[in-house]
């Protein structure tokens, strides 16, 4: 029998203490991509701008170190409080807009075989998402998904409410009830004698990243002004001369 222990990082904050690895890190890393809005599917254009009609497609790519198969020490139980690294246990966050981010969420998933815990909720009129999280549990006879990074860890689609000309910076954090504790890996730590191995997640450090994303009011209406204003300078140039 595998041995998992509760030492997640959605574990109690009294367990926190003994489970902390020293020197690990989680990395959360963000991007976006253009969608047409409240869909998944990504425009035929794209140009680096949240045009009306187009949504923010978001996506949370995870890696960590040391890489897998490094030697960590973890403090226990369960013993020996050694072991190597065998994976991502899991990554518990919110994700902030700020004030200017109104607007609504869909299409959120997470990369197959991730899904564990909640994918998040909205709050504060779409301009927040909290709880959501990405992870791995191990069943019986299986063994731990050693990928790193892990890409498109998470993704959904925000629309924004305006498209008023401004920039809005989402920043992930660790979830509110975390208690600081919402990273963290899995460490091998033995082998039955059925030669299955056993793992213990431990919370290690984790950097939390953002991501900046233009909003535009329409497409080329700057430019459309600019070149009307020097048509009718040219015409009346022309009339005066």
């Amino acid at each position: 029998m595998r041995i998992i222990t509760g030492c997640t990082a959605l574990a109690l904050s009294a367990l926190a203490n003994r489970c902390l690895a020293q020197g690990e890190l989680v990395t959360s890393s963000w991007r976006f991509a253009e969608v047409l809005a409240g869909t998944g599917t990504p425009v035929a254009s794209p140009n680096g701008l949240i045009d009306p009609g187009e949504g923010v497609r978001l996506i949370l790519d995870v890696s960590f170190s040391p890489p897998v198969g490094s030697t960590v020490i973890y403090n226990p139980p369960p013993p020996p409080g050694v072991g190597t690294v065998a994976g991502l246990a899991e990554v518990f966050f919110d994700l902030l807009g700020g004030p200017t981010a109104q607007g609504t969420w869909s299409n959120i998933v997470r990369a197959p075989g991730w899904a564990i815990g909640s994918s998040g909720g909205s709050q504060a009129g779409g301009a927040e998402i909290r709880g959501a999280a990405v992870g791995q549990f191990i069943l019986p006879g299986a063994t731990a998904n050693a990928a790193n990074p892990i890409t498109a860890a998470w993704q959904g689609t925000w629309t924004p409410t305006s498209y008023a000309t401004r920039t809005v910076t989402w920043q992930s954090r660790p979830a509110v009830g975390s208690g600081g504790n919402a990273t963290s890996l899995l460490i091998q730590f033995g082998v039955l004698p059925t030669g299955e191995p056993q793992y213990v997640g431990t919370f290690v450090a984790g950097q939390f990243g953002s991501v900046a994303v233009p909003i535009v009011p329409a497409p080329g209406v700057g430019v459309v002004a600019l070149a009307g204003a020097a048509a009718l300078v040219r015409r009346r140039s022309r009339r005066g001369r």
